[in-house]
């Protein structure tokens, strides 16, 4: 992205902020059932699919369309179900959401990009959806930075997805009225690689680093985002990963604890692709309370 797309995101960032911030809280409850004509378009498409006008595949199928640095379109009726993982609530999320294929023990993610703001009140976290992909895409959101995502247009070079409209995604995003716990993956940070991107994990024996504890989760320097360093034992050795938290979250000056436990986030990478980072969807996902293993 270039500095003029940025300054548009910004500008985009701030407009959408000031509105929210004029709402009553209690406007954003989320609901616990689905409106009738809601219910009715998912209706709809669970017939088709049951009739065989609509073919259900899996996230990992979803994902074997992929052609790095390329975008596909999808002109086939096929539909794909997930569990949303990510939270736009605290701000950490904007603008997308992941979902995974089981809300436990998951085998494959996908990056959804959507235009919409506050989409926990829609897509809360375990929220069943199933996506109608006729006519959305499927390639980077930024080229070259491996992240699979489905998207509803393609950017002016042919190369990126952009999100499904806010307009377009009542014809293709549809929530059931299940909402499950998620049950995050156990795994390691030395263990984490490309098919973690978009899992909702736990990491243990996880503190930040000496040098980090105690300053904010953002740096008020940073615009977009900051990346801190966590740290974990492994077996006797150390092994390090990135933190990212974006600039726009609602505990970004909140002081990063200097104790030592379970951490649990999504798997992403930073802007081009060249790390992979762990992004929160709450500050309460960070509780590090307890002694660093080598104290």
């Amino acid at each position: 992205m270039n500095t003029t797309k940025h300054i548009k995101t910004l500008l985009f960032l701030l407009i959408a902020l000031a509105f929210f911030g004029c709402q009553q809280e209690d406007s954003f409850d989320i609901p616990t059932e689905i409106g009738t004509e809601e219910n009715e378009q998912l209706n709809a498409l669970l017939t088709e699919i049951e009739n065989g006008d609509k073919t259900v595949i899996s996230i990992a199928q979803l994902k074997d369309y992929f052609v790095y640095r390329r975008v596909h379109a999808f002109a086939s009726d096929v539909v794909v179900k997930g569990y949303v993982v990510s939270s736009d609530r605290t701000g950490n999320f904007y603008n997308e959401i992941y979902l995974q294929d089981a809300p436990e023990n998951p085998t494959a993610a996908i990056h959804i990009m959507i235009e919409q703001a506050a989409s926990y009140t829609m897509f809360n976290l375990g929220r069943e959806v199933y996506i109608d992909l006729k006519g959305l895409y499927i390639g980077e959101s930024r080229i070259g930075n491996g992240i699979i995502s489905i998207g509803g247009e393609i950017n002016t070079d042919g190369d990126e997805v952009e999100s499904i409209r806010r307009l377009a995604i009542p014809d293709h995003v549809f929530r059931s009225k299940t909402t499950v716990d998620m049950t995050p993956v156990p795994t390691k940070f030395s263990e984490i690689n490309s098919n973690h991107v978009g899992l909702f994990v736990a990491i243990e024996n996880v503190r930040v680093t000496p040098l980090e504890q105690g300053k904010p989760f953002v740096d008020p320097k940073d615009y977009f985002d900051t990346q801190r360093t966590l740290e974990a034992c492994e077996d006797y050795a150390t092994t390090t990963f990135l933190l990212e938290t974006s600039a726009f979250a609602n505990y970004k000056d909140l002081p990063l604890p200097s104790g030592t436990g379970t951490i649990k986030g999504i798997v992403s990478k930073t802007y081009n692709g060249s790390d992979f980072v762990l992004t929160l969807n709450s500050a309460d996902d960070a509780m590090l309370t307890g002694v660093w293993c080598k104290d």
